[in-house]
């Protein structure tokens, strides 16, 4: 089942900040796109059998930035 969740992340400080953020994610297994934009706003959408949110989210923390959970849907 693929889940997609809006999410915002605050701790951003640079314009390449999401673009890291971007590249460390997708390369977890499991994950089948994520976004973020310069002020925070984003998505991710991945297979909740292979990855977990949290497991996402905590990587996400790793790096040094925050998540809060916006809307999330279920394909």
């Amino acid at each position: 089942m693929v889940e997609k969740i809006y999410l915002e992340i605050t701790g951003l400080h640079c314009p390449n900040c999401p673009g890291k953020i971007e590249r460390a994610i997708s390369k977890f297994n499991g994950v089948k796109d994520i976004s973020v934009d310069s002020s925070g706003n984003g998505f991710v959408s991945f297979s909740s059998q292979l990855i977990t949110f949290t497991e996402i989210q905590e990587k996400i923390q790793k790096m040094g930035f925050e998540t809060k959970i916006k809307q999330n849907s279920i394909n």
